[in-house]
């Protein structure tokens, strides 16, 4: 009987030490995408990418690290890379809207009209908030003109 309460004991204990575990990167994963948000607000973008990757580091399977890193990319005009990582969010959380927009605009930038057209009509309809906004980018897909310039028509 001791035996067993002991077996008891020790298996709560390391149930418990790997749930604080997980509780601590999970932490570790807010803080570092909290500090890379920071870095991306004051335009420190190469800072940003080293934090953003941290924070995927830590929790690979967060959707979030991976859209604000895909966001970073996009602001650093690092579009294929941005790509990737708006891919990745997308394949773990294919509902999240951010990441269909930000892929939208990294093609869009690219010159890829058809598949930013596409990934902002996903986006548009998971947030429908948003509409007026990804209505008028489809429209100017549409019309040929340079989103990225606006007083260059294709």
């Amino acid at each position: 009987m001791l035996s067993t309460l002991r077996i008891v004991t020790a298996l709560t204990v390391a149930l418990l030490t790997a749930a604080l575990a997980a509780e601590a990167e999970a932490a570790t994963t807010a803080e570092l995408v909290s500090r890379g948000e920071s870095q991306l607000a004051e335009q420190d973008v190469d800072a940003a990418i080293a934090t953003l990757h941290q924070a995927i580091a830590a929790d690979p399977s967060s959707t979030l690290a991976h859209t604000r890193l895909g966001g970073a990319y996009l602001l650093g005009q690092r579009y294929s890379e941005a790509i990737k990582q708006f891919q990745q969010a997308i394949a773990l959380d294919n509902d999240n809207s951010a990441a269909f927009i930000g892929i939208g605009m990294a093609y869009l930038h690219g010159g890829r009209n058809g598949p930013a057209k596409a990934a902002f009509t996903e986006a548009k309809r998971l947030d429908p908030n948003k509409a007026a906004d990804l209505d008028a980018l489809i429209r100017r897909i549409d019309q040929g003109t340079d989103t990225a310039n606006p007083h260059h028509a294709r």
